[in-house]
């Protein structure tokens, strides 16, 4: 930071700036400790979510292995080119102590036989299970997706302002005080100076 000109002027000018340092710190802080308090919330949500994936995943793949092996794979195949695969999200911009996330609000993806798009007579109830267990697998994850960005995120933000923090506390701050305490060293010497003047003067007089 470069040396400022020891004036009272810019005394009282850096005073100022380290009670905007300062606050600002404080202000930063707070932010950081409320993207904090919502990355903990998010932890147990999101383990919850991967338990969740991981159960589906298992479910599918073994109803998927059931399927191959009795109805074979061109009958799985034929079910699946016949099957609607349409999935409609809506995505909301939103803003969290200024990090921007997305939110999503899927759709429910499991269709009933009905919809999706195969006639119930041309396929075998293991079939159709499949198809239920791996659109109840998307869904999972597209539910929480959204959650592992917001995570990503907030964390990102939480170490950047801990940076800025950090700046300020440790450097900014510090160097600006040692900026008035040099300028109080010289006014003061610099008025210690002009009381000896004044005294010589004086005796001078006297004399």
């Amino acid at each position: 930071m470069a040396e400022a000109s020891p004036t009272r002027m810019n005394l009282l000018l850096k005073k100022r700036q380290v009670e905007v340092a300062t606050s600002g710190a404080e202000l930063l802080k707070n932010k950081r400790d409320a993207l904090l308090g919502e990355f903990m919330k998010i932890i147990p949500e999101l383990l919850q979510k991967k338990r969740e994936i991981d159960k589906d995943m298992q479910r599918a793949i073994k109803t998927l292995v059931v399927t191959l092996g009795v109805d074979g794979p061109e009958e799985l195949r034929s079910a699946s080119f016949a099957a609607k695969k349409e999935y409609f999200i809506k995505v909301l911009e939103k803003k969290l102590w200024g990090v921007k996330f997305s939110e999503i609000s899927p759709a429910d993806g499991r269709k009933t036989i009905l919809l999706r798009g195969y006639s119930p007579l041309s396929v075998t109830s293991r079939i159709d299970d499949t198809a239920d267990d791996f659109e109840r697998l998307v869904d999972t994850l597209v539910r929480t997706v959204p959650l592992e960005i917001k995570m990503k995120r907030i964390g990102e933000e939480i170490k950047k302002t801990t940076r800025r923090v950090n700046a300020l506390e440790q450097k900014i701050i510090p160097e600006m005080k040692e900026q008035i305490a040099y300028i109080r060293r010289t006014l003061e010497d610099r008025e210690r100076e002009d009381k000896f003047r004044l005294k010589r003067l004086k005796a001078k007089r006297v004399k």
